[in-house]
């Protein structure tokens, strides 16, 4: 009987390890984002705004972006690479265009992948179109930088009886360049945001986008258009 459980003790054991080593050697890709939801808070009606999802291939085989579908023909995906080799990152791109929208819009891309474990991924982002808060806003709403233009400013305004401390989340492109990425406006008063285009810009349209994040209770967000043109 002794002899007869220890078979049983030692095959259970030998099974055990065996499973262990096999889910150690299976390779596969491995899809991680650093987030899957954006909010660009507050935002003006027809224009083109710009956000950048960045993921790694945490696995230990190359990752394949097979396709991207958004599910509105408001706007465009891209991905920088569609064959990312393990251990490398890097990143989705969504242009939403705000045109005959109005109020809070969520939309979403579908991306499909060749990892085993996320086949299909929802990247979510959210706006509330031509809606800004009373107390917390900007003049102006958008920026347009035409031929020569390369320098304007933004007034982030402060209404409201509160100091607002405010940081400033830019778009991973080196479209512009700010003066300051953080700060607090006092009560009744402004703040100044210097805006610089890169020079050396190609010739063609861009879109891109800064959203300043206020911290209010509830958080308050403003995302601000940046259009270049060059010819």
């Amino acid at each position: 009987m002794i002899f007869w459980l220890k078979k049983v003790v030692l095959f259970t054991l030998i099974i055990l390890i065996m499973s262990v080593i096999s889910a150690a050697g299976v390779s596969k890709p491995s899809i991680l984002f650093d987030h899957k939801f954006w909010d660009f808070g507050s935002a003006p009606v027809d224009l083109k705004i710009v956000h950048y999802y960045k993921f790694k291939n945490t696995g230990s085989e190359p990752l394949k972006i097979i396709k991207i579908n958004p599910n509105c023909d408001c706007t465009s995906v891209s991905a920088k690479d569609t064959l990312i080799p393990p251990h490398d990152s890097s990143e989705i791109k969504i242009v939403f265009h705000t045109k005959e929208f109005y109020g809070t819009t969520t939309k979403k891309a579908t991306i499909y992948t060749n990892d085993p474990d996320n086949p299909q991924i929802d990247l979510e982002y959210s706006a509330n179109i031509e809606f800004f808060h009373r107390l917390h806003t900007s003049e102006p709403k958008y920026l347009v930088f035409l031929q020569g233009q390369n320098s304007k400013d933004v007034r982030l305004i402060n209404l409201s009886d509160d100091d607002v401390p405010y940081t400033i989340m830019k778009e991973p492109n080196d479209m512009f360049s700010l003066n300051k990425y953080e700060g607090e406006i006092s009560d009744k008063e402004n703040e100044i945001i210097t805006v610089t285009i890169r020079e050396g810009i190609n010739k063609g349209t861009y879109f891109t986008n800064f959203t300043v994040i206020y911290a209010t209770k509830p958080e308050l967000r403003l995302t601000i258009p940046v259009k270049v043109v060059r010819w």
